[in-house]
């Protein structure tokens, strides 16, 4: 069953930031390849968003949340954190694997 995909505000900006750095650090080529392998990630998780494993914050939040590595190569070092509502799938937030623990305050997603 495909689930409709909906990227929270937070979770866009975390994107935009991430590319930035990308163009930052890399090139405007590289972060251009990291935006679209991240939205065709992002869109996968539609399919089989249950088939994804929980997020280590999980038992923190009063719902469900999973998580996704998204980003360039083999072993990408980004998390899609997101959670299942319905028949929609929200993105909460897109980190990178070694930032800190995501916080129910820093969502802004009410379930």
């Amino acid at each position: 069953m495909n689930h409709r995909l909906i990227i929270l505000p937070q979770a866009r900006a975390d994107v935009q930031r991430n590319a930035l750095w990308w163009a930052t650090h890399h090139s405007s080529e590289q972060a251009a390849r990291w935006l679209d392998a991240v939205q065709s990630q992002l869109e996968s998780i539609a399919e089989f968003p249950e088939s994804h494993s929980l997020a280590a914050e999980n038992d923190d939040f009063a719902y469900e949340i999973r998580e996704k590595r998204v980003g360039l190569g083999a072993r990408p070092r980004y998390r899609a954190v997101f959670t299942l509502a319905d028949d929609a799938i929200y993105v909460l937030a897109i980190r990178a694997a070694e930032q800190n623990r995501l916080t129910e305050d820093q969502v802004g997603f009410d379930a």
